[in-house]
């Protein structure tokens, strides 16, 4: 009897607790670490043990490429068609005009590189000085100092507090500037959840960074893994299950 009833405990207690161990992402075979910011209560929380340590963002830095090519005015708007160069590159769907839309959806390369060379280094690092952007460092090179091997460094901590502000429209650029490049991020969106993000692959490293907004509550996420086959497709995956199912 004694032996049933400490039973029957056990294991109410075991599926009151069972949530919470859902609520760790599964970071498979990778190095994984993350940030989630709350923004309603500002709560921080802290998966693994790098969120401090900077890493090159690769191409999660268009969110930032997008907003100041946007506000320097060097495109008319996220829709704007640039002609594609002509080189072939390894990704097909790269092979084409691109407007920003549709090069942020594919991470074409190319495209954010003229946008790159468009804004100049003189106004990408006063922006990335305003901002405080990771290292601030763009001396590998205009077109790449954000890929592999790339200078800038920044870290889980730093793109969460950067993609907080952005949802807050507390960046120094224009509101509009700001909206429009939350929408071309926008993945998946309906009248009870929205969910917002780019992923960035380098080095070895995966990154996935955005939003995501449901009943009401609002967060920001930065994901990233290390480790053989790490990619932003990988990092998207986690992140994703780790949303879908909490």
């Amino acid at each position: 009897m004694i032996f049933r009833v400490a039973k029957r405990v056990f294991l109410t207690m075991f599926a009151l607790f069972l949530p919470l161990f859902a609520l760790e992402p599964d970071f498979q075979k990778f190095d994984g670490s993350a940030v989630i910011i709350d923004l309603n209560s500002s709560k921080r929380t802290v998966f693994g043990s790098r969120a401090n340590e900077r890493l090159i963002p690769c191409s999660s830095f268009k969110i930032l490429n997008s907003m100041i090519a946007l506000e320097s005015k060097v495109i008319k708007d996220e829709n704007e068609i640039i002609k594609w160069d002509g080189v072939v590159r390894e990704y097909p769907q790269w092979n084409q005009d691109h407007s920003m839309r549709s090069a942020i959806t594919v991470s074409a390369v190319w495209f954010y590189q003229e946008l790159a060379r468009r804004i100049g280094k003189e106004e990408m690092q006063k922006k990335l000085l305003e901002l405080n952007f990771g290292n601030r460092d763009v001396s590998q090179g205009l077109t790449t100092f954000w890929l592999g091997g790339g200078s800038l460094k920044i870290s889980l901590n730093e793109q969460a507090d950067f993609l907080s502000k952005l949802l807050r429209n507390e960046l120094p650029f224009s509101k509009e500037t700001q909206e429009r490049v939350k929408d071309i991020i926008t993945l998946q969106k309906n009248d009870n959840f929205l969910i917002a993000g780019k992923t960035g692959s380098c080095d070895g490293i995966g990154w996935f960074i955005g939003f995501v907004e449901h009943h009401k509550k609002v967060e920001v996420f930065a994901f990233n893994i290390k480790g053989e086959g790490a990619s932003g497709l990988e990092a998207k995956k986690i992140a994703f299950e780790y949303i879908k199912n909490r």
